[in-house]
């Protein structure tokens, strides 16, 4: 679980980097550097660095089982909303 954590953060700097670099002509709305809007960058930012305690504790007094099955929904509750949203526009 460390490992993995400690390989999110140069995916992040490197998926932002990418952003940065691929929108870097274009001319988007205000608060935009690049394909990045800023304020939604700073929000979540802001609600990871506040939450990720949380989760660490969860995932330590939750069984393996139960993660696992609250996982497996999330995935299954995602996946059928961005289907819906396909299938309907």
């Amino acid at each position: 679980m460390g490992c993995s954590a400690a390989c999110g953060l140069p995916i992040g700097v490197a998926g932002a980097l990418g952003y940065l670099w691929a929108g870097r002509h274009l001319s988007l709305a205000p608060g935009t550097v690049g394909n990045l809007y800023l304020p939604a960058l700073a929000a979540i930012s802001a609600a990871s660095v506040l939450t990720a305690p949380w989760g660490a504790r969860a995932a330590h007094r939750l069984p393996t089982q139960v993660l696992k099955c609250l996982f497996a929904a999330l995935l299954l509750g995602l996946s059928s909303h961005m289907l819906w949203r396909a299938a309907a526009g």
